[in-house]
This record gives C-alpha cells, sequence and structure tokens, in this order.
C-alpha cells in the first residue's frame, strides 16, 4: 500500500465535511442571537417605579338623559292666566320656557268653539302673562240691547227712567228730564212733544218716532 492509498483512506469524505460545517454555522447562529439578546438585556434602561398615569373616562349622555335634564321639575317656573274658549280657565303654574299650547293644555284643552289660529300657540310664556283664546265673534259675545217692535212700542208718558234709556240715544240724564218735562207740563199729546224737552233734536226725534207712543 502506497501513501497515496493512505491518505485516500483516512481523508474525510465530503458528505461528512458538509453535515459539520453546517452543524458549525447553527451553532455559530445560536451563539449569535444568545449575544443580542444579553446585550439587549443590559443596554435596556431599568423599569421606572412611578406609577402609570390614568386618563378619566368622561360619560357621553344619552338623549334620554339629555331630554329628562331639559324638563326638570324643580326649575323655574312660570304662572299665567288662561281665560278665554278653554274648558278650565285659570291661573296656572309651568315650568319655565313651556309653550301657549301647553297652557291651553293644562287649562283642559280648547273648547269646541275656540278659534286657536288667532292665537300663536308655539310663542314662549312669560310669567304674569294672560292668555287669551278666542271663541265666538265679538258681535254675538255682546250683549244686543233689546228694541222695541213696532208692536211693543214705549209709552213716553207711563215709561220709567229705566224702559226710556232703552230707547236709542237715550241715557240716564235725558231720561230724567222726559219725566221732570211730563210732571211739570202735563202728559205728552204727541210723539213730536218731545222735542221740547232739553237734548232731543230733530235728529233724534226721527229715530224715535217709530219706537215711542204718547
Amino acid at each position: 500500500m502506497g501513501r497515496h492509498d493512505f491518505f485516500s483512506k483516512y481523508a474525510p469524505r465530503p458528505g461528512r465535511l458538509r453535515f459539520a460545517v453546517s452543524r458549525v454555522a447553527v451553532l455559530a447562529l445560536v451563539i449569535i442571537v444568545l449575544g443580542w439578546i444579553a446585550i439587549s438585556i443590559l443596554i435596556a434602561p431599568p423599569p421606572s417605579n412611578e406609577p402609570l398615569a390614568t386618563v378619566p373616562l368622561e360619560s357621553v349622555p344619552t338623549s334620554s338623559q339629555s331630554a329628562k335634564g331639559s324638563a326638570n321639575p324643580s326649575g323655574p317656573r312660570v304662572t299665567v292666566h288662561v281665560v278665554g274658549a278653554v274648558k278650565k280657565p285659570g291661573v296656572y303654574e309651568l315650568p319655565e320656557g313651556s309653550r301657549i299650547t301647553d297652557a291651553v293644555k293644562s287649562a283642559g284643552g280648547l273648547a269646541k268653539d275656540a278659534h286657536p289660529e288667532l292665537v300663536n300657540l308655539a310663542a314662549k310664556l312669560i310669567d304674569g302673562q294672560q292668555i287669551i283664546l278666542p271663541g265666538r265673534s265679538p258681535q254675538s259675545q255682546s250683549p244686543n240691547l233689546p228694541a222695541p217692535s213696532d208692536n211693543a212700542k214705549i209709552s213716553i208718558n207711563t215709561a220709567d227712567a229705566q224702559t226710556l234709556q232703552e230707547l236709542p240715544g237715550i241715557g240716564p240724564a235725558l231720561a230724567e228730564r222726559i219725566i221732570d218735562f211730563r210732571t211739570e207740563n202735563g202728559p205728552f199729546s204727541s210723539v213730536e212733544e218731545l222735542d221740547a224737552v232739553s237734548g232731543i233734536g230733530p235728529a233724534m226725534l226721527e229715530k224715535l218716532a217709530d219706537l215711542v207712543v204718547p
């Protein structure tokens, strides 16, 4: 056996050489990673003992909570007087910021003959305010004075002062002057004699001609 055969026999095979190199590379990589971790731990600053700051959380109110806050029954109140075409006229106390429609509801609601279109129901209430709800027309609400008919004329010789005041244009003073005139001069013989009473002229006599009799 020659020298060449000896080295050929004991020389490492190519497969084993590659396996050994791979093991060395893996081992070197592991050492590098462990060293990097150790250095990071040594260089990192020590943990602080100060407590972490807390951020307070603010609760956002819901819509129902907001609505309850706006209608606080213990808040300021206003007093109003509701009259006219409502079911229960009177004085009512409501929360400040209420509307006329709220006052009408407190007064029992609108009457049958009410005319709400003549009032701004959306207007805000003012303390001490009087709210008048229109009903029937002013002409139908005002009393009509009784007027003598053609079949029931007033006698100027027998009528008292109150009856004479039912005639158009005759007030308490003029009625007393008519009575004084007939007391002093006797009964009227005709309606035209009223012209002699102070305060009765031709124009008024013309109005009374068809309403009175002697």
